[in-house]
Protein backbone atom coordinates (compact mmCIF):
# COMPACT_ATOMS: atom_id res chain seq x y z
CA UNK A 1 0.00 0.00 0.00
CA UNK A 2 2.65 2.57 -0.99
CA UNK A 3 -0.05 4.97 -2.26
CA UNK A 4 -1.33 5.61 1.27
CA UNK A 5 1.62 7.73 2.40
CA UNK A 6 1.33 10.33 -0.38
CA UNK A 7 -2.45 10.31 0.08
CA UNK A 8 -2.06 10.90 3.82
CA UNK A 9 0.39 13.72 3.11
CA UNK A 10 -1.99 15.34 0.60
CA UNK A 11 -4.85 15.16 3.12
CA UNK A 12 -2.54 16.60 5.76
CA UNK A 13 -1.66 19.54 3.49
CA UNK A 14 -5.33 20.21 2.80
CA UNK A 15 -6.09 20.12 6.54
CA UNK A 16 -3.15 22.46 7.17
CA UNK A 17 -4.43 24.89 4.54
CA UNK A 18 -7.83 25.22 6.22
CA UNK A 19 -6.40 25.01 9.75
CA UNK A 20 -3.82 27.67 8.94
CA UNK A 21 -6.52 29.98 7.56
CA UNK A 22 -8.63 29.43 10.67
CA UNK A 23 -5.76 30.29 13.03
CA UNK A 24 -4.83 33.33 10.93
CA UNK A 25 -8.40 34.64 10.99
CA UNK A 26 -8.67 33.90 14.71
CA UNK A 27 -5.77 36.33 15.18
CA UNK A 28 -7.74 39.05 13.39
CA UNK A 29 -10.89 38.28 15.40
CA UNK A 30 -9.12 38.28 18.78
CA UNK A 31 -7.31 41.54 18.00
CA UNK A 32 -10.51 43.16 16.77
CA UNK A 33 -12.33 42.19 19.95
CA UNK A 34 -9.43 43.36 22.14
CA UNK A 35 -9.29 46.72 20.39
CA UNK A 36 -13.03 47.39 20.50
CA UNK A 37 -13.70 46.82 16.80
CA UNK A 38 -16.73 44.92 15.50
CA UNK A 39 -16.30 41.62 13.67
CA UNK A 40 -18.99 41.61 10.98
CA UNK A 41 -18.15 38.29 9.29
CA UNK A 42 -15.47 35.66 8.81
CA UNK A 43 -15.31 33.89 5.45
CA UNK A 44 -13.28 30.72 4.99
CA UNK A 45 -13.84 29.72 1.34
CA UNK A 46 -12.15 29.94 -1.12
CA UNK A 47 -9.68 32.06 0.82
CA UNK A 48 -10.26 33.38 4.30
CA UNK A 49 -11.20 36.94 5.16
CA UNK A 50 -12.39 38.72 8.29
CA UNK A 51 -14.65 41.72 7.83
CA UNK A 52 -14.15 44.28 10.62
CA UNK A 53 -15.84 47.63 11.18
CA UNK A 54 -15.15 50.45 13.62
CA UNK A 55 -11.40 49.82 13.62
CA UNK A 56 -9.64 51.68 16.42
CA UNK A 57 -6.16 50.24 15.84
CA UNK A 58 -6.02 48.92 12.28
CA UNK A 59 -2.31 48.02 12.25
CA UNK A 60 -2.78 45.94 15.41
CA UNK A 61 -5.89 44.19 14.12
CA UNK A 62 -4.62 43.52 10.60
CA UNK A 63 -1.13 42.52 11.73
CA UNK A 64 -2.46 40.16 14.39
CA UNK A 65 -3.69 37.67 11.77
CA UNK A 66 -0.28 36.71 10.39
CA UNK A 67 1.51 37.09 13.72
CA UNK A 68 -0.98 34.89 15.58
CA UNK A 69 -1.31 32.61 12.54
CA UNK A 70 2.33 31.58 12.93
CA UNK A 71 2.97 32.02 16.65
CA UNK A 72 -0.02 30.08 18.01
CA UNK A 73 0.78 26.84 16.11
CA UNK A 74 4.40 27.10 17.29
CA UNK A 75 3.17 27.45 20.88
CA UNK A 76 0.93 24.39 20.48
CA UNK A 77 3.84 22.37 19.08
CA UNK A 78 6.15 23.56 21.90
CA UNK A 79 3.64 22.40 24.52
CA UNK A 80 3.25 19.01 22.80
CA UNK A 81 7.03 18.69 22.54
CA UNK A 82 7.49 19.67 26.19
CA UNK A 83 5.06 16.95 27.29
CA UNK A 84 6.66 14.49 24.85
CA UNK A 85 3.43 13.82 23.01
CA UNK A 86 4.04 10.96 20.56
CA UNK A 87 2.48 12.81 17.65
CA UNK A 88 4.07 16.21 18.30
CA UNK A 89 5.58 15.98 14.81
CA UNK A 90 2.10 16.68 13.39
CA UNK A 91 1.90 19.97 15.27
CA UNK A 92 5.50 20.77 14.33
CA UNK A 93 4.71 20.22 10.66
CA UNK A 94 1.53 22.30 10.96
CA UNK A 95 3.45 25.08 12.70
CA UNK A 96 6.13 25.03 10.01
CA UNK A 97 3.56 25.30 7.23
CA UNK A 98 1.73 28.11 9.08
CA UNK A 99 4.97 30.05 9.51
CA UNK A 100 5.88 29.63 5.85
CA UNK A 101 2.35 30.45 4.70
CA UNK A 102 1.98 33.61 6.77
CA UNK A 103 5.54 34.70 6.06
CA UNK A 104 5.12 34.25 2.33
CA UNK A 105 1.68 35.86 2.37
CA UNK A 106 2.90 39.04 4.07
CA UNK A 107 6.44 39.22 2.72
CA UNK A 108 5.43 38.73 -0.91
CA UNK A 109 2.14 40.63 -0.91
CA UNK A 110 2.65 43.23 -3.61
CA UNK A 111 -1.07 43.57 -4.33
CA UNK A 112 -2.48 46.99 -5.00
CA UNK A 113 -6.16 46.07 -4.86
CA UNK A 114 -8.38 43.94 -2.68
CA UNK A 115 -8.54 43.37 1.05
CA UNK A 116 -5.22 41.55 1.38
CA UNK A 117 -3.40 42.06 4.66
CA UNK A 118 -0.12 43.33 3.20
CA UNK A 119 -1.80 46.01 1.11
CA UNK A 120 -3.94 47.09 4.05
CA UNK A 121 -0.95 47.25 6.41
CA UNK A 122 0.88 49.51 3.95
CA UNK A 123 -2.27 51.60 3.47
CA UNK A 124 -2.43 52.18 7.25
CA UNK A 125 1.24 53.17 7.46
CA UNK A 126 3.38 50.05 7.88
CA UNK A 127 6.66 50.41 5.97
CA UNK A 128 7.11 47.91 3.13
CA UNK A 129 10.48 46.77 4.51
CA UNK A 130 8.81 45.68 7.77
CA UNK A 131 6.50 43.34 5.85
CA UNK A 132 9.41 41.89 3.89
CA UNK A 133 11.41 41.43 7.11
CA UNK A 134 8.46 39.79 8.86
CA UNK A 135 7.93 37.50 5.88
CA UNK A 136 11.59 36.54 5.78
CA UNK A 137 11.79 35.77 9.51
CA UNK A 138 8.58 33.72 9.54
CA UNK A 139 9.40 31.86 6.31
CA UNK A 140 12.93 30.94 7.42
CA UNK A 141 11.63 29.86 10.84
CA UNK A 142 9.09 27.67 9.05
CA UNK A 143 11.81 26.09 6.92
CA UNK A 144 13.82 25.42 10.06
CA UNK A 145 10.86 23.71 11.74
CA UNK A 146 10.03 21.72 8.60
CA UNK A 147 13.59 20.37 8.33
CA UNK A 148 13.49 16.59 8.77
CA UNK A 149 9.69 16.32 8.94
CA UNK A 150 9.26 14.42 5.67
CA UNK A 151 10.51 11.24 7.36
CA UNK A 152 7.25 11.13 9.29
CA UNK A 153 5.20 11.18 6.11
CA UNK A 154 7.29 9.13 3.68
CA UNK A 155 9.20 6.62 5.79
CA UNK A 156 8.84 2.92 5.10
CA UNK A 157 9.23 2.23 8.81
CA UNK A 158 7.04 3.11 11.74
CA UNK A 159 8.42 6.17 13.49
CA UNK A 160 8.53 5.96 17.28
CA UNK A 161 9.68 9.27 18.74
Amino acid sequence: MPYLQPLFFLLFLIACWFGGQAVHELGHVLAAWCSGANVEAVYMLPVSQTIVSNRQYPLFEIGAGPVFGGAFPVLMWAIAYWFRWRFAFILRSFAALCLMGNGGYIGLDFSTAGAWDGRMLIEYGAPRWSLVLFGLVYFVAGLFLWRGQSKHFFSRQTIHE
